[in-house]
């Protein structure tokens, strides 16, 4: 009988599935009056955006979960670059795993243009800092643009050779420049390190299943490496899940899935923001392993994206308005998806409003 009773626990433990509790916004001691005036502007048209999603979690409870447009709440979506905080999570395993290290060179697995004078290393690759030529233009330049290049023409059937074969311009580690090829050289590292047998079901056996993420959906290029930087699908409530991991330090449901030191790496400001330099005052967009940050530039002030955010905010962003964003000091998941082709969506006034309205 007792045997039969500790199966029965063990089975019910194994069995138990994480769930949202919700609780509206009044209960969470929020001010109904900016809350309102931050969902006309989350959910406004007439300023040009369109939100497919809202996701919001504070302090333990959901406040917010909508979906507009006729997207539904289980429905995937395509995350764009926030694909890369994900990238960057499965490194934190790997390495945990003693499957690569932030120290391996680039050239262990790929060769380097034949005038590059310095190897990058992942961490450099982490940091958008390898020093690796690259033009990330999207629409607005696409003849001169690498990262359209990369994904649909010259290199799309390996992404990550074509990203190792660009001529380097600068030190690696000293200088930051965002390309979406570093994250594919990151993953053409980790298939070459996990072998391509046990790399096509890593995201899943050691992140999505962990997290119980079940709209996950990853493209891969023709050498069979995943588009890291780009080709993410899965539903808003999904995304909320791998930013309860984060804010919780790298555990979902008491279970450690990422090291806390490999979370806080994540938001630590990379190496080239305290050697390059910039305008006095000049609002720039600080980065962490594949993380956008909040910080103000080294030892200067007024000088982080978003003023309305505390500084320990960190955020995965993408294309069209994708965006995740992790509060620690309140507790707080924002996840919104859209469809910005015209890129309107002030995420400035968007974090401004929503701030205002919290307690």
């Amino acid at each position: 009988m007792k045997t039969l009773l500790l199966f029965f626990i063990i089975f019910q433990a194994h069995a138990a599935s994480h769930k949202w509790s919700y609780k509206g916004p009044t209960e969470k001691g929020i001010n109904p009056q900016k809350w309102q005036s931050f969902l006309k502007y989350a959910e406004s048209k007439d300023s040009g955006h369109s939100t497919n999603a809202l996701f919001i979690y504070l302090d333990g409870h959901v406040i917010k979960h909508s979906t507009y447009n006729g997207f539904k709440k289980n429905q995937p979506h395509r995350q764009w670059s926030i694909s890369k905080s994900f990238t960057s999570a499965l490194v934190g395993i790997a390495i945990q795993k003693n499957i690569i290290t932030l120290e391996t060179p680039v050239s262990k697995f790929y060769s380097l243009d034949k005038n590059t004078k310095y190897v990058p290393n992942l961490k450099d690759l982490l940091g958008m800092s390898s020093g690796l030529d690259w033009n990330e233009g999207y629409e607005g330049s696409p003849l001169k643009s690498n990262v359209i290049a990369m994904l649909y023409t010259q290199g799309f059937k390996d992404m990550a050779t074509y990203t190792a074969n660009r001529p380097s311009k600068y030190i690696p580690g000293e200088h930051f420049y965002y390309s979406s090829g570093e994250t594919n050289l990151i993953m053409g590292m980790l298939k070459k390190s996990l072998g391509i047998h046990d790399y096509a079901s890593f995201p899943w056996t050691a992140l999505f299943d962990p997290l119980e993420i079940k709209t996950a959906t990853w493209e891969k290029d023709k050498s069979g490496t995943f588009v890291g930087s780009s080709y993410l699908y899965m539903s808003p409530e999904d995304l909320a899940k791998f930013g309860l991991l984060y804010l919780n330090k790298g555990k979902f449901q008491g279970k450690k899935i990422l090291d806390k030191k490999w979370v806080e790496f994540s938001y630590t400001l990379a190496p080239p923001f305290y050697k390059m330099k910039f305008k006095n005052k000049e609002k720039v967009e600080t980065y962490g392993a594949q993380w956008w940050l909040n910080l103000d530039l080294p030892n200067e002030n007024n000088t982080r994206p978003y003023p309305g955010l505390p500084t320990d905010a960190y955020l995965a962003l993408g294309h069209h308005g994708q965006l995740l964003a992790i509060v620690p000091s309140k507790k707080l998941i924002i996840v919104r998806n859209g469809a910005d082709t015209d890129k309107k969506l002030d995420k400035v006034k968007f974090f401004k409003l929503l701030m205002e309205a919290l307690p």
